[in-house]
């Protein structure tokens, strides 16, 4: 999940209400440790199945809702992208937003923090998130779209000041923050997805990766394994060399990128967001 659509901004972009090349769009720093409607504090998880996650208040999110989860300690495995069930005042189960699969814990686990994706409305316009912004907003320029791929120049906030940076987000701008569309989201992490059952061995199979992961990186998976990369991994590897472990195929973790450049606690200086140059570059349709 090095980048990741609103479910709201994804049906817009389809119903043609959103113009990547038409409209203004700005991006945003934000810190993932304030509160607001969108994102919400995490005080614990459980070591069950599924993971129990609780918010420090009540989170507003509903079942069905796609969350990005990070910053959980011990209980790791609840870190990553997640569809959840169960959801009322401050509590929520998580599953595989693919397979439906209940998460597995591996430890009781404690802060943290989750990000709603929707598709409810408790994180559909910027004044959802603007509690939690760093800096002032930035417009994009040179908007481009190519076979469904959105891209645009790189850009820098200057004098940045405040607490750490754990995300960037792109937001279609109206200059109300009450209707600026959240459209995208960039933590420099992403989801790895074992492909086959590794039983004991140091050679794990993955659907492709698409950005390096560091050398000595423990994924915590969604079945309540984990494995720690021996070698570092490159963009588009097949194979992550890793400790003697066992994992099951379908099980999800989340990784850092390597070079993301995420968290980021500003000085004062400026930021430079330089854009992903593969293939999906800022987000793909």
């Amino acid at each position: 999940m090095s980048n990741a659509l609103f479910e709201l901004a994804r049906q817009k972009f389809l119903g043609a209400t959103l113009d990547w090349d038409g409209q203004t769009f700005s991006a945003v720093l934000l810190d993932l440790a304030q509160s607001d409607a969108g994102v919400r504090q995490i005080t614990s998880s459980t070591n069950a199945t599924p993971i129990v996650v609780t918010t420090a208040v009540a989170h507003g999110f509903t079942t069905g809702d796609i969350v990005y989860v990070d910053g959980i300690a011990t209980g790791t495995s609840g870190n990553g992208l997640w569809a959840i069930t169960a959801a009322s005042g401050s509590v929520f189960s998580l599953t595989d937003p693919v397979t439906g699969a209940n998460a597995v814990g591996n430890g009781v686990g404690a802060g943290g923090y989750c990000v709603n994706l929707g598709p409810s409305t408790s994180s559909d316009f910027f004044d959802d998130f603007d509690a939690a912004l760093v800096g002032t907003k930035v417009n994009l320029t040179s908007p481009t779209i190519v076979a469904g791929v959105a891209d645009a120049a790189d850009v820098t906030f200057t004098s940045v000041s405040g607490a750490s940076v754990e995300a960037v987000a792109i937001i279609r701008d109206t200059g109300s923050n009450a209707t600026s569309e959240m459209v995208a989201i960039i933590t420099g992490k992403q989801i790895v997805v074992c492909n086959t059952n590794l039983a004991a061995g140091t050679a794990l199979l993955v659907e492709p990766i698409k950005y390096g992961i560091p050398n000595g990186t423990t994924i915590a998976f969604s079945t309540g394994q984990s494995a720690t990369l021996t070698a570092l991994a490159n963009a588009g590897d097949r194979v992550l060399t890793v400790t003697s472990t066992t994992v099951t195929a379908g099980a999800r973790g989340l990784a850092p990128n390597t070079g993301s450049g995420l968290p980021v606690t500003p000085n004062g200086g400026n930021i430079v967001v330089t854009w992903d140059n593969g293939a999906n570059r800022i987000f793909k349709l």
